[in-house]
Protein backbone atom coordinates (compact mmCIF):
# COMPACT_ATOMS: atom_id res chain seq x y z
CA UNK A 1 0.00 0.00 0.00
CA UNK A 2 1.35 3.53 -0.94
CA UNK A 3 1.63 6.22 1.88
CA UNK A 4 3.65 8.29 0.46
CA UNK A 5 1.67 9.63 -2.95
CA UNK A 6 -1.59 9.41 -1.24
CA UNK A 7 -4.50 11.60 -2.01
CA UNK A 8 -6.27 10.61 0.95
CA UNK A 9 -3.71 9.51 4.36
CA UNK A 10 -6.60 8.90 6.47
CA UNK A 11 -8.23 6.10 4.57
CA UNK A 12 -4.60 4.66 3.58
CA UNK A 13 -3.80 5.22 7.27
CA UNK A 14 -7.10 3.21 8.11
CA UNK A 15 -6.73 0.01 5.47
CA UNK A 16 -2.88 -0.68 6.40
CA UNK A 17 -4.02 -0.65 10.28
CA UNK A 18 -7.19 -2.93 9.14
CA UNK A 19 -4.98 -5.32 6.85
CA UNK A 20 -2.46 -5.67 9.53
CA UNK A 21 -4.91 -6.76 12.50
CA UNK A 22 -6.24 -9.09 9.81
CA UNK A 23 -2.89 -10.63 9.00
CA UNK A 24 -2.07 -11.07 12.93
CA UNK A 25 -5.84 -12.97 13.20
CA UNK A 26 -4.28 -15.59 10.85
CA UNK A 27 -1.10 -15.90 12.64
CA UNK A 28 -3.02 -16.33 15.53
CA UNK A 29 -5.14 -18.90 14.04
CA UNK A 30 -1.87 -21.49 12.68
CA UNK A 31 0.06 -20.26 15.52
CA UNK A 32 0.26 -23.95 16.50
CA UNK A 33 1.47 -24.89 13.17
CA UNK A 34 3.56 -21.87 12.77
CA UNK A 35 5.70 -22.49 16.40
CA UNK A 36 6.31 -19.68 19.06
CA UNK A 37 9.45 -18.38 17.67
CA UNK A 38 7.99 -17.52 14.37
CA UNK A 39 4.50 -16.72 15.28
CA UNK A 40 6.56 -13.98 17.79
CA UNK A 41 8.60 -12.86 15.02
CA UNK A 42 6.07 -12.20 12.44
CA UNK A 43 3.02 -10.85 15.08
CA UNK A 44 5.58 -8.46 16.90
CA UNK A 45 6.90 -7.00 13.12
CA UNK A 46 3.38 -6.39 12.09
CA UNK A 47 2.64 -5.16 15.60
CA UNK A 48 5.33 -2.76 15.36
CA UNK A 49 4.43 -1.36 12.22
CA UNK A 50 0.63 -0.67 12.98
CA UNK A 51 2.19 1.19 16.06
CA UNK A 52 4.17 3.67 13.79
CA UNK A 53 0.43 4.82 12.44
CA UNK A 54 -1.35 4.82 15.52
CA UNK A 55 -1.35 8.73 16.39
CA UNK A 56 -2.18 9.52 13.07
CA UNK A 57 -5.19 7.50 12.65
CA UNK A 58 -6.01 8.38 16.74
CA UNK A 59 -5.77 11.90 15.91
CA UNK A 60 -8.77 11.72 12.99
CA UNK A 61 -10.62 9.75 15.31
CA UNK A 62 -11.01 12.21 17.75
CA UNK A 63 -12.08 14.96 15.36
CA UNK A 64 -15.01 13.02 14.36
CA UNK A 65 -15.62 11.98 18.02
CA UNK A 66 -15.85 15.10 19.47
CA UNK A 67 -18.09 16.31 16.30
CA UNK A 68 -20.72 13.43 16.80
CA UNK A 69 -20.62 14.39 20.54
CA UNK A 70 -20.45 18.15 20.30
CA UNK A 71 -23.78 17.55 17.63
CA UNK A 72 -25.53 15.95 20.62
CA UNK A 73 -24.55 17.84 23.66
CA UNK A 74 -26.37 21.24 25.13
CA UNK A 75 -22.68 23.00 24.11
CA UNK A 76 -23.09 26.44 23.16
CA UNK A 77 -22.21 26.34 19.43
CA UNK A 78 -19.42 28.35 19.84
CA UNK A 79 -17.52 26.28 22.51
CA UNK A 80 -18.35 23.22 20.05
CA UNK A 81 -16.60 24.73 17.38
CA UNK A 82 -13.50 25.59 19.35
CA UNK A 83 -13.11 22.20 20.53
CA UNK A 84 -13.39 20.56 17.21
CA UNK A 85 -11.60 23.23 15.33
CA UNK A 86 -8.51 22.50 18.13
CA UNK A 87 -8.26 18.75 17.34
CA UNK A 88 -9.03 19.00 13.99
CA UNK A 89 -6.06 21.75 13.44
CA UNK A 90 -4.24 19.39 15.61
CA UNK A 91 -5.40 15.93 13.44
CA UNK A 92 -3.94 17.95 10.31
CA UNK A 93 -0.60 18.51 11.86
CA UNK A 94 0.31 14.79 12.58
CA UNK A 95 -1.18 14.12 9.16
CA UNK A 96 1.63 16.35 7.72
CA UNK A 97 3.81 15.42 9.73
CA UNK A 98 3.33 11.68 8.69
CA UNK A 99 3.06 12.67 4.86
CA UNK A 100 6.52 14.46 5.42
CA UNK A 101 8.35 11.71 7.71
CA UNK A 102 10.30 9.49 4.57
CA UNK A 103 11.71 7.90 7.21
CA UNK A 104 8.22 6.01 8.85
CA UNK A 105 7.09 5.44 5.62
CA UNK A 106 10.60 3.85 4.79
CA UNK A 107 10.10 1.43 8.10
CA UNK A 108 6.67 0.68 7.16
CA UNK A 109 7.97 -0.67 3.33
CA UNK A 110 11.09 -2.15 4.69
CA UNK A 111 9.02 -4.56 7.01
CA UNK A 112 6.17 -5.25 5.50
CA UNK A 113 8.44 -6.26 2.51
CA UNK A 114 10.36 -8.65 4.42
CA UNK A 115 7.15 -10.16 5.80
CA UNK A 116 5.98 -10.59 2.42
CA UNK A 117 9.15 -12.39 1.47
CA UNK A 118 9.12 -14.92 4.56
CA UNK A 119 5.47 -15.36 4.04
CA UNK A 120 6.52 -16.97 0.29
CA UNK A 121 8.61 -18.79 1.83
CA UNK A 122 6.22 -20.50 3.94
CA UNK A 123 5.28 -24.56 2.23
CA UNK A 124 1.87 -24.64 0.53
CA UNK A 125 1.92 -28.36 0.53
CA UNK A 126 4.07 -31.34 2.25
CA UNK A 127 5.93 -31.36 4.99
CA UNK A 128 5.87 -27.70 7.26
CA UNK A 129 2.68 -26.82 5.36
CA UNK A 130 0.12 -25.90 7.48
CA UNK A 131 -3.02 -28.95 6.69
CA UNK A 132 -6.09 -28.75 5.29
CA UNK A 133 -7.98 -29.49 8.37
CA UNK A 134 -9.65 -28.03 11.50
CA UNK A 135 -7.30 -29.78 13.66
CA UNK A 136 -4.59 -27.59 12.80
CA UNK A 137 -6.98 -24.26 13.39
CA UNK A 138 -8.52 -25.76 16.30
CA UNK A 139 -5.54 -24.24 19.17
CA UNK A 140 -5.51 -20.84 17.69
CA UNK A 141 -9.74 -20.41 17.39
CA UNK A 142 -9.81 -21.97 20.83
CA UNK A 143 -7.00 -19.68 22.33
CA UNK A 144 -8.88 -16.27 21.34
CA UNK A 145 -11.62 -17.38 21.79
CA UNK A 146 -11.01 -18.45 25.42
CA UNK A 147 -9.44 -15.47 25.78
CA UNK A 148 -11.88 -12.77 24.62
CA UNK A 149 -13.99 -14.49 26.71
CA UNK A 150 -12.15 -14.23 29.80
CA UNK A 151 -11.47 -10.83 29.18
CA UNK A 152 -15.22 -10.17 29.03
CA UNK A 153 -15.94 -11.47 32.98
CA UNK A 154 -12.87 -8.98 33.64
CA UNK A 155 -14.32 -5.96 32.02
CA UNK A 156 -17.47 -6.82 33.05
CA UNK A 157 -16.16 -7.12 37.05
CA UNK A 158 -14.20 -4.14 36.52
CA UNK A 159 -15.00 -1.97 33.52
CA UNK A 160 -11.64 -0.15 33.51
CA UNK A 161 -10.87 1.66 29.82
CA UNK A 162 -7.99 -1.21 29.53
CA UNK A 163 -9.69 -4.27 30.42
CA UNK A 164 -12.91 -2.92 27.65
CA UNK A 165 -9.92 -1.94 25.01
CA UNK A 166 -8.12 -5.15 25.96
CA UNK A 167 -11.41 -7.08 25.46
CA UNK A 168 -12.13 -5.46 22.25
CA UNK A 169 -8.81 -6.29 20.11
CA UNK A 170 -9.58 -10.04 21.20
CA UNK A 171 -13.26 -9.69 19.81
CA UNK A 172 -11.58 -8.28 17.03
CA UNK A 173 -9.03 -10.75 16.48
CA UNK A 174 -11.61 -13.73 16.47
CA UNK A 175 -14.15 -12.18 14.60
CA UNK A 176 -11.33 -11.50 11.76
CA UNK A 177 -10.80 -15.27 12.54
CA UNK A 178 -14.80 -16.30 11.67
CA UNK A 179 -14.59 -14.25 8.25
CA UNK A 180 -11.43 -15.82 6.94
CA UNK A 181 -13.90 -19.21 7.49
CA UNK A 182 -16.65 -18.17 6.91
CA UNK A 183 -17.01 -20.23 3.17
CA UNK A 184 -16.56 -23.07 5.00
CA UNK A 185 -20.35 -23.02 6.60
CA UNK A 186 -21.43 -19.03 5.64
CA UNK A 187 -25.06 -19.25 7.11
CA UNK A 188 -23.89 -19.98 10.30
CA UNK A 189 -20.67 -18.63 10.45
CA UNK A 190 -22.14 -14.91 9.11
CA UNK A 191 -24.14 -15.15 11.94
CA UNK A 192 -21.80 -15.37 14.36
CA UNK A 193 -19.09 -13.18 12.75
CA UNK A 194 -21.79 -10.46 12.19
CA UNK A 195 -22.31 -10.45 15.75
CA UNK A 196 -18.81 -10.22 16.72
CA UNK A 197 -18.22 -7.57 14.28
CA UNK A 198 -21.47 -5.21 16.00
CA UNK A 199 -20.03 -6.20 19.41
CA UNK A 200 -16.39 -4.80 18.11
CA UNK A 201 -18.15 -1.73 17.02
CA UNK A 202 -19.79 -0.95 19.51
CA UNK A 203 -16.47 -1.66 22.12
CA UNK A 204 -14.57 0.85 19.59
CA UNK A 205 -17.20 3.79 20.16
CA UNK A 206 -16.63 3.28 23.67
CA UNK A 207 -12.99 3.35 23.83
CA UNK A 208 -13.36 6.49 21.11
CA UNK A 209 -15.35 8.87 23.98
CA UNK A 210 -12.91 7.06 26.43
CA UNK A 211 -9.93 8.35 24.63
CA UNK A 212 -11.88 12.33 23.97
CA UNK A 213 -12.25 12.20 27.48
CA UNK A 214 -9.38 11.62 28.69
CA UNK A 215 -8.32 14.40 25.89
CA UNK A 216 -10.62 16.65 27.42
CA UNK A 217 -9.61 16.63 30.66
CA UNK A 218 -5.64 16.68 30.11
CA UNK A 219 -6.11 19.85 28.09
CA UNK A 220 -8.67 22.06 29.79
CA UNK A 221 -8.24 24.42 26.81
CA UNK A 222 -10.13 22.37 24.81
CA UNK A 223 -13.23 23.30 26.59
CA UNK A 224 -12.38 26.36 28.85
CA UNK A 225 -15.41 26.89 31.31
CA UNK A 226 -14.97 24.25 33.54
CA UNK A 227 -19.42 24.14 34.36
CA UNK A 228 -19.20 23.25 30.07
CA UNK A 229 -16.40 20.78 30.36
CA UNK A 230 -17.64 18.80 33.79
CA UNK A 231 -21.46 18.80 31.83
CA UNK A 232 -20.05 17.20 28.66
CA UNK A 233 -17.50 14.67 30.65
CA UNK A 234 -20.55 13.55 32.49
CA UNK A 235 -22.52 13.10 29.40
CA UNK A 236 -19.39 11.39 27.61
CA UNK A 237 -19.45 8.77 30.77
CA UNK A 238 -23.45 7.93 30.45
CA UNK A 239 -22.71 7.20 26.72
CA UNK A 240 -20.11 5.00 27.83
CA UNK A 241 -22.25 3.49 30.41
CA UNK A 242 -24.95 3.02 27.20
CA UNK A 243 -22.54 1.45 25.14
CA UNK A 244 -20.76 -1.00 27.70
CA UNK A 245 -23.99 -2.55 28.43
CA UNK A 246 -25.15 -2.77 25.28
CA UNK A 247 -21.56 -4.36 24.49
CA UNK A 248 -22.45 -6.71 27.85
CA UNK A 249 -25.21 -7.99 26.34
CA UNK A 250 -23.60 -8.73 22.99
CA UNK A 251 -20.92 -10.07 24.32
CA UNK A 252 -22.86 -12.46 26.40
CA UNK A 253 -25.09 -13.86 23.44
CA UNK A 254 -21.66 -14.87 21.29
CA UNK A 255 -18.88 -15.49 23.79
CA UNK A 256 -20.50 -17.04 26.88
CA UNK A 257 -19.36 -20.92 26.14
CA UNK A 258 -16.49 -20.38 24.15
CA UNK A 259 -15.66 -23.95 23.86
CA UNK A 260 -19.32 -24.83 22.42
CA UNK A 261 -18.17 -21.64 20.33
CA UNK A 262 -15.14 -23.90 18.66
CA UNK A 263 -16.92 -26.66 18.29
CA UNK A 264 -19.64 -24.87 16.13
CA UNK A 265 -16.79 -23.88 13.76
CA UNK A 266 -15.21 -27.32 13.62
CA UNK A 267 -18.76 -29.17 13.06
CA UNK A 268 -19.09 -26.26 10.20
CA UNK A 269 -15.53 -27.27 9.02
CA UNK A 270 -16.68 -30.83 8.79
CA UNK A 271 -20.02 -30.23 7.45
CA UNK A 272 -18.75 -28.02 4.26
CA UNK A 273 -16.43 -31.45 3.65
CA UNK A 274 -19.38 -33.90 3.47
CA UNK A 275 -20.39 -35.05 0.13
CA UNK A 276 -23.34 -34.11 -1.31
CA UNK A 277 -26.58 -35.09 -0.12
CA UNK A 278 -25.60 -35.80 3.64
CA UNK A 279 -27.68 -34.02 6.61
CA UNK A 280 -25.81 -30.90 8.52
CA UNK A 281 -24.77 -31.48 11.73
CA UNK A 282 -27.62 -31.71 14.25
Amino acid sequence: MELRDTDDLDASVHELRRSLKRTRAVLRLVRGELGDWAYRQENTCLRDTARLWGPTRDARVLVQVATDVARDSDLDPGTADHMVGVLRARAEVTSRAALADRRRQLDTLTALGSFACRVRRFPVEGEGAVPDRFDAVRPGLARVANRAARRMRRAETDPTTERLHAWRKDVKYLGYQLELLRPVWKGLLKAISGRLADLGSVLGDDHDLAALAETIRADDTLVPDEGDRERLLKQVAERRRELQREALALGHSVLHDPDALVEQVGAAWEHARRPRGLSAPG
